[in-house]
């Protein structure tokens, strides 16, 4: 196993693949999109039900104007959140195991379910495998964002009293101070964003590692680190384009789908409401498969190319 530079071409043609991996497999992907959604709603909804009680309260005098919605139900709130995360930590690292596996198991053009994507929570060891990597990463991001709270103090602690000041003006109904932005928080901010990107990057290839082939956790993310610094500037380049382009076709079609909204409200408000939950829905569920697709492309690309390949991955039909 070892990490591998590639072109900026390569790059370009793991969005390629993705979409013709959708548009090839569009029941498979869709369903297991919807189911990974409706398990993703059923796990923040004890969060909605809190924030829903919160707000509601602030809205019928329980909390002061300019209160935190939260600040009347904090120990709730901290308790739920708490729960929700662990939760979360626990249930959803096999669904992206079960996404990647999906992934390449259409690549390789074995017969899928949607339902796939939940037989990792099969493989005791797999789960704890995929559980290890979420923490490992969790750890070092924390290290990272320590790091920078700590060289940057200074500079947060002014930038927060600014924003306060700003806020308490604009309760008291004066003018606020005009914002300014120091060269030590500008070089903070674009810093630790260039940061977050590379890790992401390095979350995403390591956990397509572990997902498809028996790596460990550290040595996963060591050569996952690896590949993306070898193709660090290529990755920036990649990442630059691609969000340029999908925010012109996502504004685009956003532009569409809300004009066909506000024809319907014009008729009434209740339809276009349904016409908005309608079309938002099928759009939300089309997110996930070229997401995972693409990062499935990317490991494929920068690290699948040798060591040995966990056999259960090409077969859906045996025990993950």
């Amino acid at each position: 196993m070892s990490a591998q530079s590639v072109s900026i071409a390569a790059m370009f043609s793991w969005v390629v693949d993705s979409f013709k991996l959708f548009g090839k497999n569009f029941r498979s992907l869709m369903s297991a999109s919807f189911l990974t959604l409706v398990l993703a709603i059923l796990m923040m909804m004890p969060m909605g039900i809190v924030m829903a009680i919160s707000v509601a309260s602030m809205q019928s005098g329980g909390l002061p104007v300019g209160a935190m919605p939260m600040a009347g139900n904090m120990t709730l709130f901290i308790t739920v959140y708490a729960i929700t995360v662990a939760m979360s930590l626990l249930m959803f690292p096999p669904i992206l195991v079960g996404w990647l596996r999906l992934c390449q198991n259409l690549d390789h053009k074995n017969a899928v379910s949607g339902f796939d994507i939940l037989k990792p929570y099969k493989d005791k060891q797999l789960w704890l495998r995929s559980i290890g990597f979420a923490l490992l990463a969790m750890v070092i991001y924390l290290a990272v964002l320590g790091l920078f709270v700590l060289a940057f103090s200074g500079v947060i602690s002014e930038f927060t009293q600014q924003v306060q000041a700003q806020q308490l003006a604009a309760l008291s109904g004066s003018a606020p101070p005009p914002p300014s932005f120091p060269l030590g928080f500008l070089l903070a901010y674009f810093g630790f964003l260039g940061v977050a990107i590379f890790l992401q990057f390095v979350y995403m290839l390591g956990f397509s590692e572990i997902s498809l082939r028996p790596t460990a956790p550290i040595q996963a993310m060591k050569q996952a680190a690896i590949g993306v610094l070898k193709n660090a500037f290529k990755l920036i380049l990649f990442l630059i384009c691609t969000t340029i382009i999908f925010y012109i076709a996502l504004s685009i079609i956003g532009l569409i789908l809300g004009l066909i909204v506000v024809v319907f409200s014009f008729i009434h408000p209740a339809a276009g409401a349904i016409v908005a939950a309608a079309l938002f829905f099928p759009f939300l569920l089309c997110i996930y498969p070229p997401m995972f697709a693409g990062h499935y492309f990317m490991w494929k690309s920068i690290m699948g190319a040798h060591g040995p390949v966990l056999a259960n991955t090409y077969d859906s039909t045996l025990s993950v």
